[in-house]
């Protein structure tokens, strides 16, 4: 008997067995077939945010975090879908939800920090890539966007740091290469240009970011023809930044005498861009140049004028820097005078000026002028002497005493 006890003893428990391992496998096909068809709504998400669909990346996403509330990944894709759609303040939740669930994977630390520059917000941008950094330090494109937070926060020296980096671990990419371009321009503008001209050959084209710092760097290294191209070609591409681009475009006409270009691209930004003051004084001095006085006057007079009695405030939106300063634009105007034949508006504009910028050179040189030309030849070599007290090598200021017998 015992044996047969035993033995239904046994079966009783191979039963048991049997239907907690049949139950066991039910619930795990179950949950790979759950999973396959979660990881599958991830990569066509994917897919939708590559092909630019982002709307329907959002709705498949949004219904994903709710099937997986602690999925992280799955909350850093839904914030690049959000910031695809422009909706900054969906995007940063959920970069701040992956965040929040897997704190020491870099990657929404990196497109947080990507996104609050891409909107202005460079200091907080600037933490997100410094824990970006502790945890995903060996990724290049983690120094690039480091490096390019730095360099916004003037911090140029660090940025280059980070760029080499990124540079060095993959040679190849031409951002890379051009961003070390950009932290070179003005401490060695010849490496920058070789820089610049390396990510061309390595791809880099139809960038209006890059035609502008390459324009930047040969302008530096005096190769004007081919900074005027790479200039033309910025402003052609038509980005968001297309006037700050014409407005280089500008004065690169303007320093290398190109003056009816000069006012024709000033012109446009006159127009187009709010009336800025740079802009507005800048085209004046073309048309100082071109000798179309009446003109110059009639561009500038009323501003300058206005921000000198401050009928105009310094805070006006038009004031969108200095310089050119205040004494630059009556200097202007007064020289404007002056080609009209009007020497004594000219001495009064020029006077302004000289109260309004009585440290600048080129502003007290025209005053001397006009002094010397109006018969007060005492005034006038006292406006240069001045000149060579602030500068004690300006050669125009040496030549004028010496013709006036000092």
């Amino acid at each position: 008997m015992l044996t047969p006890s035993h033995s239904r003893a046994g079966l009783a428990w191979l039963v048991v067995c049997v239907v907690v391992m049949s139950c066991a496998s039910t619930s795990k096909r179950k949950d790979a077939s759950q999973n396959a068809e979660l990881n599958a709504i991830k990569r066509r998400a994917s897919l939708q945010i590559g092909a630019g669909d982002y709307a329907e990346a959002v709705r498949s996403l949004e219904s994903l975090t709710k099937s997986l509330p602690k999925d992280d990944q799955a909350f850093t894709m839904l914030g690049d879908a959000y910031r695809g759609l422009g909706d900054f303040s969906n995007a940063v939740k959920s970069y701040e939800q992956a965040i929040r669930i897997n704190y020491g994977d870099y990657q929404p630390h990196l497109k947080l920090g990507t996104l609050l520059m891409e909107n202005g917000k460079t200091g907080r941008a600037l933490t997100e890539f410094e824990v970006a950094m502790k945890y995903g330090d060996t990724d290049p494109l983690v120094h690039y966007n480091y490096g390019l937070a730095l360099d916004d926060l003037g911090r140029r020296k660090e940025a280059l740091v980070q760029w080499r980096i990124a540079r060095d671990v993959d040679p190849e990419n031409p951002m890379f290469v051009a961003a070390v371009g950009i932290g070179l321009t003005g401490v060695d503008d010849e490496g920058a240009v070789k820089s610049f001209a390396r990510a061309e050959e390595l791809g880099l084209k139809n960038d209006a970011d890059f035609y502008n710092n390459y324009a930047l760097a040969l302008e530096r290294v005096g190769d004007d023809s081919n900074a005027e191209r790479y200039f033309r070609s910025a402003v052609d591409l038509k980005s968001p930044k297309q006037n700050e681009y014409r407005r280089n475009l500008a004065r690169h006409y303007l320093r290398v005498g190109k003056n009816e270009d000069a006012v024709r691209e000033f012109d446009a930004l006159v127009a187009g861009d709010g009336g800025k003051w740079s802009d507005t004084v800048y085209l004046a001095r073309a048309l100082v140049e071109l000798k179309r006085f009446d003109q110059a006057i009639d561009r500038l007079a009323p501003f300058a004028d206005g921000i000198e009695s401050g009928r105009i405030a310094r805070t006006d939106a038009r004031v969108d820097r200095m310089p050119p300063s205040l004494g630059e634009a009556l200097s202007v105007v007064g020289m404007a005078w002056r080609g009209k034949g009007d020497l004594a508006r000219s001495r009064e504009y020029l006077g302004r000026a000289a109260g309004a910028a009585p440290e600048d050179p080129s502003v007290l040189i025209n005053y001397g002028v006009v002094l010397a030309e109006s018969g007060m030849l005492p005034d006038a070599k006292a406006q240069w002497r001045r000149v060579l007290e602030i500068d004690p090598d300006n050669a125009t200021a040496k030549a004028n005493l010496s013709a006036f017998g000092q």
